[in-house]
């Protein structure tokens, strides 16, 4: 099952991020995360297996130059995880 995340789900989010971003703290990504919350433009979105969280997208709608596209706002995948 893939679900879209919500600010209850940041624990789970961080905790993934901080296994694919290992120089990140748990905390930070959780900080940094809530904030990427409030915009319009940033989707994360949550895989479970067995109902337990294995991975995530972070997806956004860029409306800077992104490279071999012709039109903006373009839908962008800023970061996948899973789990092995």
């Amino acid at each position: 099952m893939v679900q879209k995340a919500d600010k209850n789900d940041l624990a789970m989010l961080a905790n993934l991020a901080a296994l694919m971003w290992s120089l990140s703290t748990i905390d930070t990504l959780f900080h940094e995360f809530s904030e990427m919350m409030l915009k319009e433009n940033v989707q994360f979105f949550l895989k479970f297996a067995n109902n337990v969280p294995v991975g995530f997208a972070q997806c956004s709608l860029r409306y800077d130059y992104v490279e071999d596209t012709e039109t903006t706002p373009v839908g962008y995948l800023e970061g996948i995880f899973v789990k092995e």
